[in-house]
């Protein structure tokens, strides 16, 4: 059980570290997909992104330092509710049209609600460590290096069928249906 303990709390270290990167690597553009939410006044905007920003630090640092002890969890289900709740309000009055702000591996393009499902999940990931936190064993570092190796491997997994999917999308994307005919094509 303490493997699969250690590969979680690295997978969502791994996962939120690269969310945190992106952010920080890409603020202006960030306060600015908060801002297409429609949730924040204007002026709330780039406070509540540095606010965001920093419980994301702390709670990166905190799974990679602690574990899923009590500071990392209480901030990770604060984001994953906050940020499930503001992607639902956009969906059920149907503003799809933005990008969903997650930064890193979790980036989508527009909203949908697998976006809400993935929160979820990982809500409930959340929680199950949080919860086998007391029960976990301490083990080997050489095992603890492995763990950490399978979540970057997870991760590695995750981006290259992302991308394979964005290439799918594009290739899609280049047929014109419209006339019947496909996009290039001179013949009349």
């Amino acid at each position: 059980m303490s493997v699969f303990y250690f590969i979680g709390v690295y997978f969502l270290g791994i996962i939120f570290a690269g969310a945190c990167l992106d952010k920080v690597r890409k603020q202006t553009a960030h306060v600015q997909q908060m801002n297409a939410y429609r949730l924040l006044p204007p002026s709330f905007t780039a406070p509540m992104f540095y606010l965001f920003l920093f419980v994301e630090l702390v709670c990166t640092a905190g799974l990679f330092l602690w574990n899923m002890s009590l500071v990392p969890a209480i901030g990770l289900i604060a984001l994953l509710c906050i940020y499930t709740g503001a992607v639902m309000f956009n969906l059920l009055r149907g503003h799809r049209d933005i990008s969903c702000g997650c930064g890193g591996l979790l980036e989508n393009e527009r909203l949908h609600w697998g976006i809400v499902i993935r929160n979820v999940l990982m809500l409930s990931l959340v929680i199950g460590l949080f919860y086998a936190h007391a029960y976990v064993d301490t083990i080997p570092w050489h095992v603890n290096i492995i763990c950490f190796l399978i979540a970057v491997a997870v991760c590695f997994i995750i981006a290259i069928s992302q991308e394979i999917m964005l290439f799918k999308r594009k290739w899609m994307d280049q047929f014109d249906m419209k006339n019947g005919s496909i996009e290039g094509d001179k013949m009349k």
